[in-house]
């Protein structure tokens, strides 16, 4: 990621409706799959022990950290990350293991019941690999809960300083699953309701700005007043949407990002 992704990333992760309802959401998630896990853990009477893989300056892991052990894992250190950006933003709290990729991946192997994948798989040369590291990680039955960003047409700046290599439809990502051997629980696009404003802001930011494949979205808010309107319905409507899709009352046919909740599956079950 370039230093302005992780400036964006830093900046808004506690504030921006986008990132308030992604945490709404995905959390749901987390619950479920805590509730739904094979009784082995808590058969052994320890914690849930949690990883948010690709945790940047790990400001998740404190929402994580209500239902167990929470760690972190990330290919950059969290404070260089946050230095490289030159922001001060909230860390990993002190004494939070946050684990440095590769070099720390063969101690962290079948260690974890729950692993995020918020908004990482974009990121990578070969999402399928990466998958199977995700799997790797997870004990027998243990379950990751993936986001990522859905259809190429809403390519925009935000991608390019966030140096993702695609995004994603539903079938590419449930594909990317399968072929990394993990088994499918819950699939769904979600913030449909916003993908009308979301497709406005990004299309009236190539047709107006000249340098917006280096600009972030979460900018123009702040440009025109129609836009900051619509930011302020928009995060109500994605609020009412987490809460839906997160508790699996309903699968959405289309939307700027696509969510799924996969399993490692137990040893001996069959294929």
């Amino acid at each position: 990621m370039l230093p302005d992704g992780y400036r964006v990333t830093l900046e808004h992760q506690g504030s921006h409706w986008w990132y308030r309802t992604r945490r709404a959401l995905f959390m749901r998630q987390v619950r479920r799959a805590a509730r739904t896990l094979e009784p082995g853990a808590a058969r052994h009477g320890r914690r849930l022990a949690l990883l948010d893989y690709g945790c940047a300056a790990g400001f998740e892991l404190g929402a994580l950290a209500e239902l167990g052990t929470a760690e972190g894992a990330d290919i950059v250190d969290a404070g260089e990350a946050a230095g490289s950006a030159g922001v001060l933003a909230p860390l990993a709290s002190a004494g939070t293991p946050v684990h440095l990729v590769p070099r720390d991946l063969p101690g962290l192997r079948a260690r974890f019941d729950i692993v995020t994948c918020l908004d990482v798989l974009e990121h990578l040369d070969d999402d399928v690999a990466g998958l199977r590291t995700l799997a790797s990680l997870l004990t027998p039955g243990g379950q990751v809960v993936v986001t990522v960003p859905a259809y190429p047409w809403l390519w925009s700046g935000e991608d390019v300083i966030s140096q993702h290599r695609r995004r994603y439809t539903r079938r590419r990502l449930l594909g990317a699953c399968r072929a990394a051997g993990l088994e499918i629980l819950f699939a769904s696009y979600f913030n449909l309701g916003i993908l009308p404003a979301m497709a406005a802001v990004v299309w009236w930011r190539r047709l107006t700005h000249a340098g917006w494949r280096t600009e972030s979205n979460l900018a123009a808010a702040g440009e025109a007043r129609w836009l900051r309107g619509l930011h302020a319905l928009a995060g109500g409507i994605a609020a009412v949407e987490a809460r839906a899709v997160g508790d699996e009352w309903l699968s959405l046919p289309a939307g700027a990002s696509v969510l799924c909740r996969l399993r490692r599956r137990p040893a001996g079950a069959d294929a």
